[in-house]
C-alpha cells in the first residue's frame, strides 16, 4: 500500500508539470534504466489472419461497437472521445490517477465511468472476463506494461481484444527504454493470443491489437 501511494504521489506530480518539463523528467527515469534482453518473435501463425490498418481512428472502426470498453490512461481524454463517437460503447471506463486535465464533454458522457486510480488497482477489482475490449495507453515503461497485461488479460471476453498504444521499441544508451514492444510480445509468445490488428500511426509508433482465443 505504502508503493501504492507513493507511485499515485509519482503520476500526479508528473501530470501538473509543464510539457517540457515532463519529457525531460521521463528521460531522466528512463536513461538509467538497463535495456530488456532481445524481444522474442511472434509466431508467424499468429499472424497470418492479422489486418493492417493506417491509423489507431481507423482501427477504432473496426472493434466491437457498442461494447463494454475500458481506457487504461486517458489523461486529456482525445481518444477517449473518438471512442465514443466511433464506437458508441455501452459503457467506456476511463482509468487514470487523475482526471484534472480531462475534456468536460468527455466526462460528462452517460456512458462514461471514471476511475481515479492506478490501473492495477482497477483492473484487480474484478477476476471476471468482463470487457470487450481493453486499450493499453498508460505508463510506457517495460515492468508497468508487465503488470498491466498480468492484470488486464482475465478482464477481456473470449473473442475480445487487448489493444497496445506505442507498440515500439526504443533502447538508446543516454536516452532511454521504452518497453511496449518487449512487453507485447513476450506476452503473444506465451500466450498463443493472435494479432488481430497491426496500426500505421505516425513516426514509427503503432498500435497492435491480440485477440484472446475462444
Amino acid at each position: 500500500m505504502t508503493r501504492d501511494r507513493g507511485y499515485l504521489a509519482e503520476l500526479a506530480l508528473r501530470r501538473t508539470l509543464p510539457e517540457g518539463l515532463k519529457t525531460l523528467a521521463r528521460l531522466a527515469r528512463l536513461a538509467f534504466q538497463p535495456a530488456p534482453a532481445p524481444a522474442p518473435v511472434i509466431p508467424q501463425a499468429q499472424l497470418e489472419d492479422a489486418r493492417l490498418v493506417n491509423t489507431r481512428w481507423e482501427l477504432l472502426h473496426r472493434l466491437p461497437h457498442g461494447a463494454r470498453v475500458a481506457e487504461l490512461g486517458t489523461y486529456k481524454g482525445d481518444f477517449a472521445r473518438m471512442i465514443l463517437d466511433i464506437t458508441r460503447p455501452a459503457e467506456l471506463h476511463l482509468v487514470d490517477v487523475s482526471f484534472a486535465l480531462c475534456r468536460a464533454d468527455v466526462l460528462a458522457d452517460a456512458n462514461v465511468h471514471r476511475h481515479e486510480t492506478t490501473t492495477v488497482a482497477f483492473l484487480r477489482g474484478s477476476d471476471a472476463p468482463d470487457f470487450d475490449w481493453i486499450y493499453v495507453d498508460a505508463d510506457h515503461g517495460y515492468e508497468a506494461v508487465v503488470a498491466d497485461i498480468a492484470a488486464a488479460r482475465g478482464r477481456v471476453k473470449p473473442g475480445g481484444y487487448l489493444v497496445f498504444n506505442d507498440f515500439a521499441r526504443i533502447v538508446r544508451p543516454g536516452f532511454g527504454v521504452f518497453g511496449v514492444h518487449q512487453a507485447v510480445t513476450e506476452f503473444a509468445v506465451e500466450s498463443g493470443w493472435p494479432v488481430a490488428f497491426f496500426c500505421l500511426n505516425g513516426e514509427a509508433l503503432y498500435d497492435i491489437a491480440l485477440r484472446r482465443p475462444g
